[in-house]
């Protein structure tokens, strides 16, 4: 009993002195000196952020930013470790010293977590910009992404993108500009432009693009595509938008890789690259890639003969970059580019075609304290000579010439730019200049010769101001003035017995073409953006002046072609990102063109008398008249973890035809080759420690085959699946490629029951990589 009455006023004790020193720290507490920490939370572009959450590592003082980013918290004297956190800016961690009575600076200047928006965007707008600021539909592929990954060609990663279609009718040997690349529905390649380091590569020639089957994927570091009119920036071809394929450049780390493939169809393909930047401010990087495949038999059996040749094509392109850093604020840059095509293919007559495209670049960009500027000129030709041989049945091969032609291309180019900086403006102004000149010889041996020339030049001046509107709101606008002229046009014809030779007229327009955007941040997360703006495409040399079999038809070039106008483009957006896991875009557009450039039947008696169709349907390109297009563009990214990345897109589109000059009955129709709806998406799943993987499928809804819309002319829906596999040991890599996965028999295009073109069935290729990196 002592011992529990003892034991029960000692812990009464020491209850008593720990409440005393309780008191005792209470009461000093109250009295402890405090000082201030205080001051205003900023973006990289110095604009306050709000919302920001302060306070202290242990967790004892805190407070929040108001909207103008101010904030202040009452702290003890002494050594604090605060932190700064904001969902779009992640955290950030400081040590401030408080002094009794004294306000501590504590301004931090906080950096955007890395999504989208924090791109930069060298094809949006005249000069490099953020793509927050811009008001365009504008997606951009990295070289890391996974549609990137162990691709054949380019377009295998456009696949993906919303608004964006790649017509390739028979796989890899499909032929130069054969290769379709349209946006938005706009119906044919040459309503695309397509740039290689911000310069144009579409040929004088058809207005398409010669090398997109042959470039080296293994050299591309971003690709950007920018969906409606660039004709405010980079003049004609860009009614359907822009896509910009941007090359690596040397980096201080050495550059070093290698790959190889073999599959199906005998198809071959190998790169090498590699690059660095030296120490006297030199640097250099090379890329080669060769591809090689002998196709297969793309017609139904019915229509295949026992003598039809499979058709084979070699690609090869070498390509050089070299760069001098002359001071922190100026470099040049040189870059070299050869393109080597040599297909074969026909069926009773066989084209045996070579192409040859070489391209030189020289740019020059700086700044001093007043201006950014650049300088860039360039040089492309492009040789194409094709020889080719009738059937013989008697002999029972391909010996009885038929012709031989070449056609010569050549483009001269130079792009200005001086940008300025005024208070919350950005200015660019420049000069675009592009002369060209091509001639197509075709010689059919005794039977005489045909040829044409024509010479097609630009000269553009434009102007673009961003201008910021506070923190949250940008305005782009743009105006850009064309003349293009077509001149030195020449046919000559002695087919008949008589030496026909027509002197065309000079052909030329002026061409205002304006855009105007508007981009509003409601929050760090959330975008919305509006644009309004006009395009046009001249009329290229081919269609003006070419007159000649062609396939199943006679082609009759039309020299009174009017050049193609968008009257009117609108697009409204938005974009939702949640740091770098979750990225949502939404864009509806409206646009309406006239004078538009289709192929049409037209009747034999309208051909003069000099030509010969010998029999076949007559086709000539004529301006119909009025189109409407309306679509909308989705797509989503989002990364369910570290390795698992979700991709989708949707696409949908609608056409009609509002006026027809020549055949009223076609009003009220849709376009060609435009299907209403296309989905595509993968899921891709990267550990390098484990394995990489993704799974691609693309649908597509049915289309119409012709402007008539023929009922027996309808490519019918289809869906198509890809697998990649690849699996990292150290620097190298073991890759396995499987396209149509589930072998589906489909049109890649149709335009009557006895000319089509099957795409291709399932192929593999496995493949072996090597990357110092």
């Amino acid at each position: 009993m002592i011992h529990i009455v003892y034991s029960f006023k000692s812990q009464l004790s020491n209850i008593l002195i720990v409440f005393s020193l309780l008191l005792s720290l209470t009461a000093h507490a109250q009295i402890q000196a405090t000082g201030f920490l205080a001051g205003q939370l900023t973006d990289d572009r110095n604009a306050p952020i709000g919302g920001v959450i302060v306070f202290t590592e242990d967790g004892r003082f805190s407070a929040t930013a108001d909207s103008t980013g101010h904030y202040q918290i009452t702290l003890p004297i002494g050594k604090f470790k605060v932190v700064f956190s904001h969902l779009g800016y992640g955290k950030i961690h400081q040590t401030f010293t408080i002094s009794e009575s004294k306000v501590t600076n504590g301004s931090v200047r906080l950096t955007r977590q890395g999504n989208l928006l924090d791109d930069i965007t060298v094809t949006g707008s005249a000069m490099p910009a953020e793509l927050r600021t811009i008001a365009s539909s504008i997606s951009i592929l990295k070289s890391t992404d996974p549609e990137m990954k162990q691709i054949q060609t380019i377009d295998d990663a456009l696949n993906f993108i919303p608004g964006l279609s790649v017509g390739r009718s028979r796989g890899l040997t499909t032929t130069g500009t054969h290769t379709s690349v349209t946006l938005r529905g706009t119906g044919a390649s040459n309503r695309t432009l397509i740039l290689k380091d911000g310069v144009p590569i579409n040929d004088a020639y058809t207005g398409g693009v010669s090398e997109w089957n042959s470039t080296a994927t293994g050299s591309i570091s971003r690709i950007e595509v920018v969906r409606g009119p660039g004709s405010s920036i980079y003049g004609s071809n860009s009614m359907g938008g822009t896509i910009n394929i941007v090359t690596e450049t040397p980096t201080q780390s050495p550059t070093l890789g290698m790959d190889v493939r073999y599959g199906s169809m005998n198809t071959f393909q190998a790169g090498a690259k590699a690059g660095k930047v030296l120490k006297n401010g030199f640097g250099i990087i090379a890329f080669a890639e060769y591809k090689k495949t002998d196709g297969y038999k793309y017609m139904a059996d019915s229509l295949w003969k026992d003598y039809f040749q499979k058709p084979a094509m070699e690609l090869l392109n070498v390509n050089a970059k070299i760069s001098y850093q002359i001071n922190p604020n100026s470099k040049l840059e040189a870059i070299m580019d050869y393109h080597l095509q040599k297909p074969v293919s026909g069926t009773t007559i066989i084209y045996d075609d070579k192409s040859t495209t070489n391209n030189y670049l020289l740019r020059y960009t700086g700044k001093n304290s007043a201006f950014n500027y650049s300088a860039t000129a360039y040089y492309n030709n492009n040789d194409r000579t094709s020889t080719a041989l009738k059937w013989n049945s008697k002999e029972n091969q391909f010996n009885t010439p038929y012709y031989v032609s070449t056609v010569p291309i050549d483009i001269y180019g130079f792009i200005g730019k001086i940008n300025k900086n005024i208070k919350n403006h950005s200015v660019t102004v420049g000069a675009d200049i592009r002369l060209t000149r091509s001639v197509s010889e075709k010689s059919y041996g005794a039977q005489g010769s045909q040829n044409f020339s024509g010479n097609q030049n630009f000269t553009s001046f434009f102007i673009n101001d961003d201008v910021a509107i506070g923190s949250s709101i940008n305005l782009n606008a743009g105006l850009r003035y064309d003349n293009w002229q077509n001149v030195k046009g020449k046919f000559f014809d002695n087919m008949t017995g008589k030496d026909i030779t027509i002197d065309y007229a000079k052909a030329s327009s002026n061409v205002v073409s304006p855009k105007i955007g508007l981009v509003y941040r409601a929050t760090e997360q959330i975008r919305f953006r509006s644009q309004y703006a006009m395009g046009f495409k001249a009329p290229n040399i081919y269609y003006l002046y070419n007159s000649a079999p062609l396939g199943s038809s006679f082609r009759l070039g039309n020299p009174n072609l009017k050049p193609e106008r968008m009257v009117y483009s609108v697009d409204l957006g938005a974009d939702f990102y949640v740091n770098n896991n979750l990225e949502i875009s939404a864009t509806y557009y409206a646009s309406q063109y006239k004078d538009f450039n289709e192929s049409v039947l037209i009747p034999a008696s309208d051909v003069p008398s000099y030509f010969d169709p010998a029999g076949l349907p007559v086709r000539q390109y004529i301006n119909i008249g009025k189109v409407k297009l309306t679509g909308l563009e989705t797509s989503l990214r989002y990364k369910l973890n570290p390795h698992f990345t979700l991709i989708g897109s949707y696409f949908y589109n609608k056409s009609k035809i509002l006026e027809y000059q020549s055949n009223p009955s076609y009003e009220g129709k849709e376009m060609d080759s435009n299907p209403h709806h296309t989905t595509s998406g993968g899921l891709a799943y990267d550990n390098p420690k484990i394995i990489n993987v993704s799974l691609w499928a693309r649908h597509t809804s049915k289309s119409f085959g012709d402007l008539e819309n023929s009922e027996n002319l309808v490519m019918d829906p289809i869906t198509v699946v890809g697998l990649k596999v690849s699996k990292q040991i150290g620097k190298f890599a073991v890759t396995a490629n499987v396209l149509n996965l589930l072998d589906k028999l489909y049109y890649g295009s149709y335009t009557s029951a006895t000319s089509y073109y099957y795409a291709p069935r399932r192929s593999v290729n496995l493949g072996l990589s090597y990357s110092l990196k």
